[in-house]
């Protein structure tokens, strides 16, 4: 992820959040099944680590590091003039990242999620947030921290999501039975314009 430039900040100025935009799985209802399946995943892989817990489970668009309260309004203003088309999100197959040793499932990249994960990462360099320039490869995270790369990995049927909004989300450190962790929480929600009918342009 990219580095933010350090900011100055004065005594009565709250501190920087921890940002980014992404993509909920359970805020449409024909999604319960899928994100059931989803679930049931990320508890059933195998290698020794840790389980993205189902609150957190979520497709990021854009990261945005420390954010400063005047940079978050300038990002709300901005994301409010957003007309993206909602879409349908499927997921392809699981893979092992050796350099952050974790477990991903990859998902494939329709026109109008690679039109919204640009639109986010512009809106973030225009309020003075660096963003990645390797291309976008969208994926959701399902197991964290593991000691060895698994002997195999599941293959599995793919699973479809209705994409109907995305959100601003804040990262907060959380102490729970099992140590120190994240939740991940929105902070404010937009709605992608309705798709189009297939068949809305025929005569």
């Amino acid at each position: 992820m990219p580095q933010t430039t350090p900011q100055t900040q004065s005594p009565s100025e709250p501190r920087p959040e921890r940002l980014f935009f992404a993509l909920p799985f359970d805020a449409a209802q024909e999604n319960r099944a899928a994100f059931d399946q989803l679930k049931q995943l990320a508890q059933t892989l195998p290698g020794e680590g840790r389980t993205v817990s189902t609150a957190n489970l979520h497709l990021t668009l854009s990261f945005l590091g420390n954010v400063t309260a005047a940079q978050k309004t300038q990002l709300c203003a901005l994301a409010d003039t957003i007309a993206v088309p909602a879409f349908t999100l499927t997921t392809t197959e699981l893979k092992y990242k050796k350099r952050s040793r974790l477990i991903w499932l990859g998902c494939t990249l329709p026109d109008p999620l690679a039109l919204l994960a640009a639109t986010l990462r512009s809106i973030a360099e225009q309020v003075g947030l660096p963003q990645e320039s390797r291309p976008y490869t969208p994926h959701i995270t399902l197991k964290k921290h593991l000691r060895a790369r698994p002997e195999s990995l599941p293959e599995i049927p793919p699973l479809q999501f209705h994409i109907p909004c995305f959100g601003l989300y804040i990262s907060e450190q959380i102490n729970s039975p099992r140590g120190a962790g994240v939740h991940y929480r929105c902070l404010k929600q937009w709605s992608l314009t309705p798709a189009k009918p297939d068949n809305q342009d025929l005569p």
